[in-house]
């Protein structure tokens, strides 16, 4: 009986082994998955950071009358910046004949539609330089 107790003894402690064996390979196979979610998360995290920065650059370079890569404003530049308000529209269009008005009022659509940030809008005997949505300029003759 003692070699019997013996075996059972020996297989209660294979099968201790084997159970602390299987939980050490769980435990690894988790902490390997944590560590490949944490690469894939700082991976992301630098795309995206660099996806915004290069955004970002578009929308200086938009701005920067010296610099002519971005002459389109891009999604992150919300329309305001660079249409005309109501207010500069009555300015612009004061003073003139209903015909004229009409005229210009289509001029400043047009290039508001091509998404145009510096334009020229005229009509006979007067002209007008628009830039970002202002008035920036004009004169008669």
């Amino acid at each position: 009986m003692d070699q019997e107790l013996i075996q059972i003894l020996e297989l209660l402690a294979a099968l201790i082994a084997a159970i602390v064996a299987y939980w050490q390979h769980r435990q690894k196979t988790r902490a390997e998955e944590a560590t490949d979610e944490a690469f894939a998360g700082m991976h992301l995290a630098e795309a995206q950071q660099w996806e915004a920065e290069a955004a970002k650059d578009d929308v200086v370079a938009f701005f920067d009358p010296q610099d002519d890569r971005v002459l389109d404003p891009p999604e992150e530049v919300l329309a305001r910046s660079w249409k005309m308000s109501d207010e500069t529209k009555r300015w612009v269009t004061f003073n003139h004949s209903p015909e004229e008005q009409a005229s210009l009022l289509a001029q400043i659509a047009e290039a508001e539609e091509q998404k145009k940030v510096n334009y020229f809008i005229s009509v006979p005997g007067c002209f007008y330089e628009i830039e970002y949505g202002l008035l920036k300029g004009g004169g008669r003759g």
